[in-house]
C-alpha cells in the first residue's frame, strides 16, 4: 500500500506534468498500458522486491493517468458540460475501485490473490487499445468560448506551461489554494474508508466477511449514484449561479459524515436488512456528491496550458492524504489509547467539517477567478488575431501584399524566363498539385482522424523584423482541423437526437436538448 499510494507519487507527478507538454492521447494510452502490464507483473511476482517494484510502477501509472484524462476532458467539453462529464468519469472510477475490491474478496480464497491482478491487467490493456482507436486528441483550448474567433481564423493557441506560470497559479489564484487544501482534508477519510471499511464491518460490527463485502458493494453503488447525481445537480447550480456550486459542495460534504457515524456506532444483526443497506448506500451517495465537482472547478479557473499541472498537483495531494488516512487511525490508537470506533468518528467528522468550511470560502473566489482567467484568454486571443492581421497586411519589399506579390512575380517571370524563373514555376505547380490533392482528401466525408491532424511546421515565414509567422497553408490546415472537430461533435449530437426521437414518442411537449 505504501509503494502504490505514496512512494509512486513522483512518477505520477511527472506523468501529469507531461500532459501540458505533449500529445495527451498517446500519453494517456501509454500510461494505461504500462499500468496494465505492471498489474500482470504484480500477479506473476515471486519475490517481495519484485512485488514492491511492480506495485510502485502500477500506482504511479494509475495516479498519473487521472490528470491526463481530466486535461483531455477540459478540451473535449465546454464549461456548461464539464460537471456532467466529470461526474460520469469520476463515478466510473469510484465504481471500478469498489468493484475490484469486491471481486478480489470474492475470488481470492478460491482462485488465489494473483487472479484479480490478471483480470485487471486484461481489462486495462483493452481500455488502452480502445482509447488509441476511438479517442481524438482535441485542440488545446478548443472549448473556450473566448478563443473561438481566434481558432476559427486558423491561429493556434501557443501559450506553454512554464514554472513561473505554474507557481503563480498555485500561489496567487485563491480558488486553486482552497481547492488544493480541501482536497487534502476531504481525502483523509476516503483513505480510511478504502483500507479499513471492510475490515471494520467484519471486526467491530460483527458481520461475516461475505456480509461485510456485500455492504461495501452497496456502498460502491451509492458512490456511483452520488457521482452521477452530484455532477448533474452541480451543473444545474453552476448554470444558475456559480457561487451556488461551492455552497452545495460544502453542505453535502458536511452531511456526508452523518450516515457513516450512524453506521459505525449502531449495532446491526442483519447485513441484508433495510437499515444497513440504506446507511451503506446513502453513506457512499452523499459523500460522493461534492467530489465530482472539484476537478471541473480546477479546470474552470486555470488556462489550458496549466490545467494538467494543476490537476496533477491536486491529484498528488489527494493521494498523499489517502495514503496518510490509515496512519491517522493507527497513530490515534497507539498514542491516545483509543479504539478504532472512536478514531473513525473523530477523523471523519473533523476532516469533513474543515473541508465544508473551506468550500464556503470558495463560493466567493470561484466566480472571480474564473472571470479573471477568461479575461486573460480574451486579451490573448485579441492580440493574436491583431498580430496575424497586421502580418498579412504588411507590404513586401516591392510594396505589394503577400497575395499580390505571388501573382505579379509569376507574370514577371513569364516575360523574362530564366533559370530562377523555371525553378519558381516548378515550385508553384508542385504547390498547386499538393493543394488539389489535399482538397480531394478533405472532401471525403468518411475520413476520420484518431489523433492530431498533422500540420507541417516547417512552412514558416519571417517578416522584416526576423519574427517567424505561420504560412497561409498552415493557417488554413488549422482552420480545417477546427471545423472538422466541430462537425464531428455536431454529428454526434445529431445522432443522439435521432436516437432520442426513435425511442421517445414525438409530442408537442417533447423537450429537445439544445445544441451548444
Amino acid at each position: 500500500a505504501l509503494a502504490t499510494g505514496v512512494l509512486s507519487l513522483p512518477l505520477a507527478g511527472g506523468i501529469g506534468f507531461l500532459a501540458d507538454m505533449c500529445n495527451r492521447k498517446y500519453l494517456f494510452c501509454a500510461t494505461v498500458a504500462a499500468g496494465g502490464l505492471s498489474a500482470w507483473a504484480t500477479g506473476a511476482s515471486t519475490t517481495y522486491h519484485a512485488l514492491f517494484g511492480w506495485r510502485l510502477l502500477n500506482g504511479g501509472c494509475m495516479s498519473g493517468s487521472v490528470p491526463v484524462a481530466f486535461s483531455l476532458l477540459g478540451d473535449l467539453f465546454n464549461t456548461s458540460e464539464r460537471n456532467a462529464a466529470s461526474s460520469g468519469l469520476t463515478a466510473m472510477m469510484g465504481l471500478g475501485i469498489i468493484t475490484g475490491q469486491v471481486y478480489a474478496g470474492v475470488v481470492g480464497s478460491t482462485l488465489g490473490w494473483e487472479h484479480a491482478f490478471y483480470v485487471s491487467a486484461a481489462l486495462t490493456l483493452f481500455s488502452a487499445l480502445l482509447c488509441l482507436w476511438l479517442v481524438q486528441e482535441p485542440i488545446r483550448g478548443g472549448k473556450e468560448e473566448v478563443l473561438q474567433d481566434m481558432l476559427r481564423q486558423g491561429t493556434r493557441y501557443e501559450r506553454k506551461l512554464t514554472l513561473e506560470g505554474f507557481i503563480h497559479a498555485m500561489r496567487h489564484n485563491e480558488s486553486n489554494v482552497i481547492l488544493m487544501w480541501q482536497g487534502f482534508f476531504s481525502s483523509v477519510p476516503w483513505g480510511i474508508i478504502f483500507v479499513f471499511l471492510n475490515d471494520y464491518l467484519s471486526q467491530e460490527c460483527g458481520f461475516s466477511v461475505p456480509d461485510a463485502t456485500y455492504l461495501v458493494a452497496i456502498f460502491g453503488a451509492g458512490c456511483a449514484a452520488g457521482g452521477v447525481l452530484g455532477g448533474y445537480w452541480g451543473q444545474m447550480l453552476l448554470d444558475r449561479n456559480r457561487s451556488y456550486l461551492p455552497l452545495f459542495m460544502a453542505i453535502t460534504t458536511f452531511l456526508g459524515a452523518v450516515p457513516f457515524v450512524v453506521l459505525l456506532n449502531f449495532t446491526f444483526t442483519n447485513a441484508h436488512g433495510l437499515p444497513a443497506i440504506l446507511l451503506s448506500f446513502f453513506g457512499g451517495c452523499i459523500a460522493s456528491l461534492p467530489s465530482v465537482n472539484v476537478r471541473p472547478c480546477i479546470i474552470n479557473v486555470n488556462p489550458p496550458e496549466t490545467r494538467g499541472a494543476a490537476l496533477t498537483a491536486a491529484n498528488l495531494i489527494i493521494n498523499l492524504a489517502r495514503g496518510s488516512g490509515p496512519s491517522c487511525i493507527t497513530l490515534m490508537g497507539a498514542v491516545f489509547r483509543v479504539n478504532r470506533q472512536f478514531s473513525f468518528n473523530v477523523t471523519m467528522t473533523f476532516f469533513w467539517t474543515v473541508t465544508a468550511i473551506q468550500l464556503v470560502f470558495l463560493a466567493r473566489t470561484l466566480p472571480r477567478d474564473q472571470d479573471a482567467m477568461e479575461e486573460e484568454l480574451k486579451q490573448y486571443a485579441s492580440s493574436a488575431i491583431q498580430q496575424r492581421t497586421t502580418y498579412e497586411r504588411q507590404p513586401s519589399s516591392n510594396g505589394l501584399l503577400a497575395e499580390e506579390e505571388s501573382i505579379v512575380s509569376i507574370e514577371d517571370r513569364a516575360n523574362s524566363f530564366t533559370g530562377d524563373a523555371a525553378k519558381e514555376s516548378l515550385k508553384f505547380m508542385g504547390d498547386a498539385f499538393r493543394e488539389i490533392s489535399d482538397e480531394l482528401r478533405n472532401k471525403n466525408p468518411l475520413q476520420f482522424h484518431c489523433g492530431e491532424v498533422p500540420i507541417r511546421e516547417e512552412s514558416e515565414e519571417e517578416d522584416e523584423d526576423g519574427e517567424q509567422h505561420d504560412s497561409q497553408e498552415i493557417i488554413e490546415q488549422r482552420r480545417r482541423v477546427w471545423i472538422q472537430q466541430q462537425t464531428l461533435q455536431r454529428k454526434s449530437w445529431d445522432e443522439e437526437e435521432d436516437l432520442i426521437a426513435e425511442t421517445v414518442p414525438a409530442s408537442e411537449d417533447t423537450l429537445l436538448l439544445p445544441k451548444v
